[in-house]
């Protein structure tokens, strides 16, 4: 199970951030779960001191916020305490140590970040045997490939041991739509199938929402849109099955939006009717 939290959770907020914590027994709460039911734990720092992007998946959206805003330091200390927290538990498998960082940050920079965060877990008594220290990959394009070369590099002169690249392949937006790149099933396939390239990664959210040919987000309300939802999840967790090295999670269990619960029925049965077509015609 992958575990999101902010920083404000772990030490409370700093710097008038607006928060509330810190609240780590919950944290606590969920890994002594995770043991009692057999499960292992990705520890996600999904939002960081000052923010690693400017949208609010990091805790809050701010349009003015700069890469220079993330306290990189301060996410370091966050790092280290859950380290040294959580490194007696052998079911805490990996620690996330940000999530989906602004493609504003120069490459250079993140990896940078990701290098001294794989020292700090090392540091504080999380070792790469046992525990995965996983860097999100976020760029697109030009910035993606100089990011990955460089991680490549830095991967065979042993700088990220026990690192692992974290992708988030989602197809939901107007520009993976299938009126201009092809079946989304498509997609999912060629860029699971580049992922060969890495050292290892894992999928740390994905989703089965997407844009159909009409440039309109795929719906579940009839009986076709639950089939071509059902369809895309299967096809995206047998290409992630094959080649993510790590795993692939769900984003989320439970949600409102349509592709995006992981509980709605019609994903496993697609000629589940959702329960508000149910009570439409009860009534």
């Amino acid at each position: 199970v992958r575990l999101p939290f902010g920083s404000w959770i772990v030490t409370g907020p700093t710097h008038g951030d607006p928060y509330v914590g810190p609240s780590i027994e919950l944290i606590d709460a969920a890994v002594e779960w995770a043991a009692r039911h057999g499960l292992q734990v990705l520890l996600d720092l999904h939002g960081n001191p000052g923010g690693e992007t400017e949208e609010k998946v990091c805790g809050r959206a701010k349009p003015d916020w700069s890469w220079e805003d993330w306290r990189r330091d301060e996410a370091l200390e966050v790092i280290a305490l859950l380290a040294d927290r959580y490194k007696e538990y052998d079911h805490v498998t990996g620690l996330q140590v940000c999530n989906e960082p602004s493609r504003s940050c120069p490459p250079s920079e993140l990896l940078a970040h990701y290098i001294e965060a794989v020292a700090t877990v090392r540091e504080a008594g999380m070792p790469p045997e046992r525990v995965s220290v996983v860097c999100p990959c976020y760029f697109l394009e030009e910035d993606r490939r100089d990011f990955l070369k460089e991680w490549r590099e830095a991967c065979a002169a042993g700088e990220l041991d026990g690192a692992v690249l974290d992708m988030h392949p989602y197809f939901f937006t107007p520009w993976s739509n299938e009126v201009t790149r092809g079946l989304v099933s498509d997609q999912a396939r060629e860029e699971a199938e580049s992922w060969d390239l890495l050292p290892a990664c894992v999928v740390g959210e994905f989703s089965a929402a997407f844009h159909t040919y009409q440039g309109e987000p795929c719906c579940d309300r009839s009986a076709e849109g639950r089939e071509l939802l059902n369809d895309f999840l299967r096809v995206q967790q047998d290409a992630y099955s094959q080649h993510a090295t790590h795993g692939h999670f769900y984003w989320t269990w439970s949600d409102g939006a349509v592709g995006w619960s992981r509980q709605a029925a019609y994903l496993d049965a697609p000629d589940a009717v959702p329960e508000e077509d149910e009570d439409e015609e009860d009534e």
